[in-house]
């Protein structure tokens, strides 16, 4: 049987100059071939950390401390630098969460584009160019070849956005990863930019690692869902399976959460909150981190921590269905 296409296996990521605090505490996913994962969850519960340990791309003071990402069934070597810059924007692309502080101020956006190319490929830089045009006409952006002979505060975010998809795929990469790719966008441009990916994985036979606060975006792009909370994935599934019937109490708060125009009962309240905040990774807690905030916590939940068991981690997995459109 091949091996998955990414294989990420106990992840963990701590503070170096802290070292009790951990932000990922044993993440582990998985994505196939041609498969689209999202990955969803509050800010702060190490959704970005987990993309950007895969691309080998910590930020400053973070130290990787147990775990393996293979890719191909190879492990990647995220903490050499060097190696990665071999495997990023080739095999692997990145969609980032902002475009405008991906893209440098000063340089035209053909001269982007293009330098992911040369860095990659023993191409011509005129070929490069022309390749760079063609890339921005199969994003959807017009006359690209003007495009190219842009600034980037030329470009609308809309437009901006493209951009950067364009030079996630410059070289045709296995596995686009792409951080709230809609982030900032209104609902029409957000929509236009899902549907390009999604032929973009169609043509191109790309897996995607979507991360996302957008459920109703998670619903109808996505294959199986990941949901993360204080730094580990606390369930997993199918889509269709998770929002009929999620077993976390945290995953159940999420939906809870979504906006569902026309689809409330009489006297519900538009949305319901979950409590509390999630804890910061400095906050040295016992047991299970989602206890302060969950309605179903007994008195295990203080003391011990749950086991990832097959789908979800939790002492008491909630595995009522969900009234289609209602969140119990």
């Amino acid at each position: 049987m091949a091996a998955p296409l990414l294989e990420i296996d106990d992840l963990r990521v701590g503070i170096r100059s802290n070292a009790a605090a951990e932000i990922l505490r044993g993440v582990s996913l998985t994505i196939e071939r041609g498969e689209t994962l999202a990955v969803v969850g509050e800010s702060g519960c190490g959704k970005s950390l987990t993309s950007l340990s895969v691309m080998g791309l910590l930020p400053d003071g973070l130290e990787k401390r147990g775990g393996t990402i293979r890719f191909e069934g190879a492990i990647l070597p995220i903490t050499d630098n060097e190696a990665m810059r071999r495997i990023r924007g080739r095999r692997i692309g990145m969609v980032f969460q902002e475009p405008m502080a991906a893209l440098n101020p000063v340089f035209t956006i053909g001269d982007q584009v293009a330098e992911v190319i040369l860095e990659h490929e023993a191409v011509s830089r005129a070929d490069a160019m022309a390749r760079v045009v063609d890339l921005l006409a199969r994003v959807g952006l017009p006359d690209p070849a003007q495009i190219a002979r842009e600034h980037p505060h030329r470009l609308s975010g809309g437009q901006r956005q493209r951009v950067v998809i364009a030079m996630a795929l410059a070289c045709r990469p296995d596995l686009l990863i792409a951080d709230e790719p809609t982030t900032a966008l209104d609902v029409t441009v957000q929509a236009q930019i899902m549907r390009l990916l999604q032929e973009l994985q169609r043509d191109l036979g790309i897996a995607i690692l979507l991360i996302t606060h957008n459920l109703g975006l998670v619903a109808q792009v996505a294959d199986r869902v990941a949901v993360m909370y204080a730094g580990r994935k606390v369930e997993e599934a199918a889509t269709a399976g998770l929002f009929a019937a999620p077993q976390h109490p945290y995953t159940r708060g999420l939906l809870a959460a979504t906006p569902r125009p026309g689809r409330r009962r009489a006297g519900e309240p538009p949305l319901t909150e979950i409590p509390g905040v999630v804890p910061s990774v400095t906050e040295l807690l016992s047991g299970c981190r989602f206890r302060p905030r969950c309605a179903f916590a007994g008195d295990v939940c203080a003391s011990v921590d749950p086991a990832f068991g097959g789908r979800v981690a939790c002492h008491f997995p909630q595995t009522v269905e969900l009234v289609p459109g209602v969140v119990t």
